[in-house]
């Protein structure tokens, strides 16, 4: 009699800290390429895929499948206005139009007049290994959008250069 319950409360926590999990290696996966593209002063597509495949070290033993990982430089007019200087998307995604505003909301905290940033945006689907467990009996979500956005400033220049974004 307590068994059903205590089989659900047991599950249910597996999956939500799985998902933490995932959600901690998100942040970390953005977070290291953010950082590593800021340190350059300039960079190419070749280097950020080689930057981008670490993403697959971070979320192991967890698989990568449809992780999306973004990287750009944003760039801010004497008016403190965004545009995208390049973008480089990894295999699953495209990157952003260079020249357009960036598709994402900036913080006000980052747009400083005549400056720029390099962005790091990591996207991963999350699938529950358990999701089909107990369907008919209880609602369930079927996959979770886990995202994180780092900006972080140039280190060594005032704006990281990509020679063929």
């Amino acid at each position: 009699m307590i068994l059903s319950p205590m089989l659900i409360l047991f599950l249910g926590t597996v999956e939500i800290t799985n998902m933490l999990d995932q959600d901690r290696k998100i942040s970390r996966v953005s977070n290291t390429v953010t950082d590593l593209v800021a340190q350059a002063q300039t960079i190419t597509t070749d280097e950020i895929d080689g930057i981008t495949d670490l993403g697959k070290v971070v979320m192991a033993p967890n698989a990568d499948d449809g992780l999306e990982i973004i990287v750009a430089s944003v760039s801010f007019d004497p008016q403190g206005d965004a545009s995208v200087d390049w973008s480089h998307g990894n295999k699953t995604n495209s990157p952003w139009d260079q020249g357009d505003t960036p598709p994402i909301i900036l913080p006000d905290t980052v747009a400083t007049p005549n400056t720029s940033i390099v962005v790091g945006q990591t996207n991963l689907t999350y699938v529950p290994k358990f999701s089909g467990v107990f369907s008919s009996s209880v609602e369930r979500i079927s996959s979770i959008e886990l995202s994180d956005t780092f900006y972080l400033r140039p280190r060594l220049t005032n704006k990281v250069s990509c020679t063929n974004c």
